[in-house]
Order: C-alpha cells, then structure tokens, then sequence
C-alpha cells in the first residue's frame, strides 16, 4: 500500500465531496425549511452547468464572470420554481408537491436535451495547472472548487447563525405555526430558501465543470447522490449534511481505489441502507 496512493484518492474524494456539500446544503435546507423533498434539485444543477457552457462558449464571458451571472440568474429563478411548483401546492399533500417538482425536472430535462444535445460540453477553465504537493498531484482548478466550497458553506452558516433572515429561517423551519404568530413573513421565507437552495445548486453545477463536462444528463445521478447524503445525515440538517458530504467522497474514493471501481456509487447507498436500519432519522436527525 502506498501512502501517495492514499494521499491521491483523499484529494479525488475531497474533489466530490466538496460537490457533495454543496448539493446536498441546498437539498437539505428546503426540506428543513419547508418539509418539501425538491426533486428539480438536480437539473437546477444542471442548469447551471449548461449555462456557464453557453455564456462562456457562446456569448464569451470568461469564467468567473459567467459563473457569477449563472449562479445569480439561477438564484433569481428559484423564486419562480416556489412560486410555481411549490407554494400552490403545499396545502396539499406532500405527495402533491413532490409530484410537481419531478415534474419541473423532466421538463428542465427534455428542454435542455432539446436546446443543448445529450453530448458533453466542455466549458474552458480559468487555469488548470498540475502541482504536486508530495507524491500527490493537485490540480489548481480543484484548489479553487475546494475553496469557493468552503466559502459558501461558511457563508450559508453565518447568514442561518448571525443574519435577522437566518434567524427568520430557521423559526420558520422549526415552528412553522409559532414564526407566523410571532409576525415573520413565512412566505418571504420560503421565497428566500428556495432562492439560496438554487443558487447553491447553479453554484455546484459551475463547480462541476472544473474537474468534469457539462451535461443535460448530469443532474440525475446528482441528485440520487444527494438525498443519499441528506438521509445519512438526517432529512433537514445542513450541518450534517456538509459533514456527511465530505465523508462520503473520501470514503467513496478508498472504497473505488482498495475494494472496488465497479461497485463505488452502490457504496454510498450500502451505507444509507445501513445507517437506515441503525438510525431511522439519519446520523444527526433527531426522534
């Protein structure tokens, strides 16, 4: 066994985790805002990759400057997906709503094959040096996904911990009934949520590009991946959803490199089965 060897596959699932985190953040902040399961989670994602491809490729925006106007347009969007697939629905079962988001994502789905094809688009990346730290090669647009990965999670924590909207956020997600007799405007809420829910998913997508291609068919085993994640660390905790995302891309590539390439992506749903079984409400849900 070799340390580099080791050192290497703790860099490439640190690579996926950090998509992992930032996913699964967004997934797991609707729910616990809003008890509602986002199955457009993942062509929001998606969506985002695609179209950093188109203004970069298309219209000639360099990358940070594409990525930043994704990102924003996408966030603005995820107003319109509450407005349209999620409030008018949530008097009604939660069936209800989890029915109209798939549906949102075959329409996302089928309308980005149709505008975009179903082959890869490779999006030009701002740098992409090789440095070798040991015996580990690092490349430095995985230095920069690692880093801006933090950053949004430091930067989601402090506005649920410090900000009068975090604070808001999290009274709504708790006491849905207490936030609205209290006077907190619950439905500005989750207009608020879904809005940072899908800037964070366009914020995974631009990440993607940079070690991997864009793609209409990238959203779909994201998303899979990530309600893995959320029910390991328990339906609704975005803490524990960042933790559990970062577990499950290291263990995921030791797993790949020592037991298994084959069998990598079953892994993380073993681990879910199992975590199921021990801890119906997931490692940091509560009863």
């Amino acid at each position: 066994m070799s340390w580099d060897v080791i050192g290497q596959q703790l860099w490439n699932g640190l690579l996926n985790g950090s998509i992992y985190v930032i996913f699964a953040a967004g997934l797991s902040l609707v729910f616990g805002v809003m008890r509602v399961i986002n199955m457009a989670h993942g062509e929001l994602t998606m969506l985002g990759a695609m179209l950093l491809f188109t203004v970069t490729d298309l219209v000639g925006l360099g990358y940070f400057a594409g990525a930043a106007l994704v990102v924003v347009v996408m966030a603005l969007a995820g107003f319109l997906v509450n407005r349209v697939t999620v409030r008018p629905f949530l008097g009604h079962s939660e069936l209800v709503v989890i029915l109209s988001t798939v549906a949102l994502s075959f329409v996302l789905l089928n309308g980005s094959l149709v505008v975009w094809g179903s082959g890869p688009k490779g999006v030009d990346k701002p740098f992409n040096e090789i440095v070798q730290v040991g015996g580990v090669y690092v490349t430095t647009a995985g230095v920069l996904l690692v880093g801006v990965c933090f950053a949004a999670v430091l930067g989601l924590y402090l506005m649920l911990t410090f900000t009068k909207l975090g604070k808001k956020t999290r009274a709504t997600g708790q006491n849905l009934l207490g936030a609205r007799l209290i006077g907190i405007n619950t439905t500005a809420v989750y207009d608020t949520t879904l809005i940072v829910a899908s800037g964070l998913a366009a914020l995974a997508g631009v990440l993607i590009v940079l070690v991997s291609s864009a793609s209409p068919n990238l959203g779909q085993p994201l998303l899979i991946t990530g309600f893995a994640v959320v029910i390991v660390a328990g339906m609704g905790n975005v803490a524990g959803a960042v933790a559990v995302g970062l577990f499950m891309g290291v263990t995921e590539a030791l797993f790949g490199q020592f037991v298994s390439t084959y069998y990598r992506q079953g892994y993380l749903y073993v681990v879910m089965i199992i975590v199921l079984l021990l801890r119906p409400q997931g490692l940091f849900g509560r009863k």
